[in-house]
């Protein structure tokens, strides 16, 4: 493990605070060449070829541009510093993809990691392009299903305009971490970062993923990195992964909520809702969560549903030996039918398909009347459906009449259903009995609950270098789902960790004016002492089972899990200053894109700051692929970075 110095530039102002004003960068991964297997490869082909680099990245990104043309026989003069300088002047930049640092960041805001990851370019790259990505698609409003597409076929649909409006119509399925149950989100980028080490995870249900080491997954204390999950990870000389005890289970796609004990027993003996309230929320029928109850034994002692109620029937007087009219009887069947009726067990017909009885009668008259021909496309004879001009669920009264009623293909159904009102008018409806119905009356489909469920690791086994890529997710929630496996990408959480000594990042047009730093330090004090007052109280606070069980909590929750619940309660009131850490993965091409957009005079001066330390240790580290770059001094004392290659 590596431990960090303390931040040359950081400064202890209070106890529990130090300001911090310059970004501190480590490199903790490089490439490394397999230098037998690259001489196996050129005896193969009968040539001969060495670089006189000694820098892994600089040979691979080399090797990878001359394997393009097969020009190891007849290298260029001047080594690997002039063929990588041609590969800047010409612009092939996809060999400098193979190139890849793995960089830990310290000392910069959350503000700056928000921008970062938000506008990142190649970086946390950590999947490999056969991993299954789940998805939603919606068609015009309609929503075509669950959907699983590699994320190598994602990434290549960035690559044309069609591909790219498809993209934005998909909705990753996501985990929101503010209710632990699983939503959608919009894909805002899709990346390919060249070639790296990679592990295959298996699970012991079957699920398996291959990303990198440092690919961050939810456990039960938060998101860790895959080495860190697994108590260490190497790979010996002869490819086999070496780890610690595999004992941490790490969070997978959905679980029906009624179907966990811990959510139902929240909600059901806890909270003391109602089933049907529960049904309400999980997207199902009040029977299910009652047989689910059942199932979890959690049925609550006999008599206590009718504690503080009054029975329907108190006070009434009952005298026998009459007789019921005939609408007597109707009037008391109705009031017994359906839900009010004692025997009920949640319907075994749905209403829609109740409401359609009488339909299938009726297809004959409906073939006749219209020839046996399609209504939207024309075509005759053939499977047909039969489709209701005006919707059900606006008007069940015309369910069965014959005139609301005409016949389509099965294609053209499927693209009629969900705009029935668009194609009203031209299968012959009333224009006023159209525009009587009010679209937003259409019912809305209950969507089924979902929370994460927990597995343990059951095997971790090295899978070479491998093509890998990374999905950069909008909103608030930076994580989707993959190969049934919710992942993350590489930052700090505020959630789990404890900021009870805390380090903030100051702007320099703020440190260098006396009477502004006072009244940054003076808020940023306020915002801390509140941070650290709210920690110790909420902690002490949800020792209180009714304090738990109103925090949504189980009666039994532990002290790490309340101390998270406090953590996170808490962290509302930091400002955006607070000091993060971020693991990012990148590769040359990537690295470039970031010092050009992020080093110019025109970025934001704290990610200008970190774009200037990143490029210190890359010359350091690699100065053919990063030395053409130069810090040019600004008018207000700060600098820009400029290259003559730029766009590679």
């Amino acid at each position: 493990m590596v431990v960090p110095t303390p931040n040359a530039a950081a400064s202890q102002v209070d106890t529990g605070i130090r300001v911090i004003t310059t970004p501190l960068v480590y490199v903790l991964g490089r490439q490394t060449v397999d230098d037998a297997e690259l001489n196996r490869f050129l005896t193969d082909h009968g040539v001969s070829w060495e670089s006189d680099s000694e820098v892994a990245a600089e040979v691979l990104t080399e090797t990878a541009g001359r394997l393009c043309y097969m020009s190891f026989a007849k290298p260029r003069p001047g080594g690997n510093t002039a063929y990588l300088t041609h590969i800047k002047e010409v612009g092939h930049g996809s060999v400098l993809e193979h190139a890849v640092w793995n960089l830990l960041i310290t000392g910069v805001s959350r503000s700056l990691t928000h921008e970062l990851v938000r506008h990142r370019a190649g970086f946390g790259y950590c999947l490999t392009g056969d991993t299954l990505i789940y998805s939603d698609h919606k068609c015009n409003g309609r929503r075509e299903g669950v959907k699983k597409r590699p994320i190598a076929k994602l990434y290549e649909m960035t690559k044309t305009p069609h591909g790219r409006s498809r993209l934005k119509l998909l909705r990753l399925r996501c985990l929101d971490e503010s209710t632990n149950t699983f939503t959608t989100g919009r894909v805002a980028r899709v990346a390919h970062s060249g070639r790296k080490p990679v592990f295959r995870v298996e699970l012991e249900d079957g699920k398996a993923i291959t990303c990198s080491a440092d690919h961050r997954f939810l456990t039960r204390d938060g998101w860790m990195p895959l080495r860190e999950i697994v108590n260490g990870l190497e790979v010996t000389a002869a490819g086999l992964a070496v780890h610690g005890p595999l004992d941490r289970p790490i969070g997978t796609n959905g679980l029906a909520a009624y179907k966990d004990r811990d959510w139902l027993r929240t909600h059901y003996a806890d909270r003391g809702l109602e089933q049907a309230e529960i049904a309400e929320l999980a997207g199902v029928s009040t029977h299910t969560i009652r047989s689910w109850v059942r199932k979890h034994d959690l049925q609550k002692p006999p008599g206590s549903w009718a504690v503080g109620r009054e029975p329907w029937n108190k006070g009434k007087r009952y005298r026998a030996g009459w007789k019921h009219t005939a609408e007597t009887k109707k009037h008391l069947s109705e009031q017994k039918r359906g839900e009010r009726n004692p025997q009920w067990k949640g319907g075994i017909t749905p209403y829609s398909i109740t409401v359609r009885r009488g339909v299938s009668e009726l297809i004959p008259a409906v073939l006749a009347r219209f020839d046996y021909t399609c209504q939207l496309c024309g075509k005759r004879g053939g499977a047909f459906d039969t489709h209701h001009v005006l919707p059900i669920w606006a008007r069940p009264d015309l369910a069965l009449t014959k005139s609301n009623l005409v016949p389509l293909c099965e294609p053209c159904h499927l693209k009629v259903n969900n705009r029935e009102l668009d194609y009203a008018l031209k299968f012959g409806a009333e224009p006023t009995a159209a525009a009587a119905i009010d679209p937003a009356a259409r019912p809305k489909p209950r969507r089924r609950l979902l929370v994460p469920r927990f597995k343990r690791i059951a095997a971790v086994t090295f899978a070479g270098e491998q093509d890998t890529y990374d999905i950069e997710m909008e909103g608030a929630n930076h994580n989707f789902v993959a190969n049934g496996i919710i992942t993350h990408n590489s930052q700090l959480s505020q959630r789990y960790v404890d900021e009870s000594v805390a380090e903030y990042v100051e702007p320099d047009i703020i440190a260098n004016d006396p009477e502004l730093h006072a009244i940054w330090l003076e808020t940023v004090k306020q915002s801390h002492a509140a941070y650290v007052k709210l920690a110790e109280r909420l902690n002490a606070k949800l020792a209180d089972p009714a304090a738990a069980a109103a925090a949504m909590l189980p009666p039994d929750s532990d002290r790490t899990t309340r101390r998270k619940a406090a953590r996170q309660a808490a962290r509302s009131v930091l400002p955006n200053a607070t000091e993060t850490k971020i693991f990012v993965t990148a590769n040359a091409r990537a690295l470039r894109h970031f010092l050009e957009m992020r080093g110019s005079a025109f970025a934001e001066p704290e990610i200008r700051k970190l774009a200037g330390a990143i490029l210190d240790v890359l010359q350091k580290d690699s100065p053919n692929l990063f030395g053409d770059y130069q810090k040019v001094a600004l008018p207000d004392g700060t600098f820009e970075l400029v290259t003559q290659f730029k766009k590679v």
